[in-house]
């Protein structure tokens, strides 16, 4: 299939197919005509992609994983072991953002209470 069929069955830009085909997530061939040809099997890639992406990795971290699926190694054996060590990091920092947007929240309620407190002594 040409490369728009696969952004309109996937819902995922050219530009970003392009993209993902060019740091070796995504493999299509050439037509004579020298447009990008994708295997039906790309329509699943692409939503894998996306999950992974969704998760807040990275291509670079998306890449590994996608290599241990297609190769199935155990957990434990070299690259697909840093899966979880990955998983974890991005739960971190994860928590370190949430952490970090509770106490902006927390500053600017309490910020808002103040000067609204102000502005309510100003009337009387």
């Amino acid at each position: 299939m040409r490369i728009g069929v696969l952004a309109e069955k996937t819902g995922v830009s050219e530009r970003s197919l392009r993209h993902y085909e060019q740091q070796h997530l995504l493999v299509s061939t050439r037509l004579k005509n020298g447009y990008r040809d994708f295997d039906e099997s790309m329509v699943e890639r692409v939503k894998q992609i996306q999950l992974y992406l969704s998760l807040g990795l990275n291509l670079e971290q998306v890449a590994i994983i996608l290599k241990c699926l297609e190769d199935k190694p155990l957990l434990y054996e070299e690259p697909c072991s840093s899966i979880i060590d990955m998983y974890e990091q991005k739960l971190s920092n994860v928590n370190e953002q949430i952490a970090l947007l509770s106490t902006i929240k927390q500053n600017l309620e309490d910020h808002v209470g103040i000067l609204k407190e102000n502005a309510k002594k100003q009337r009387i």
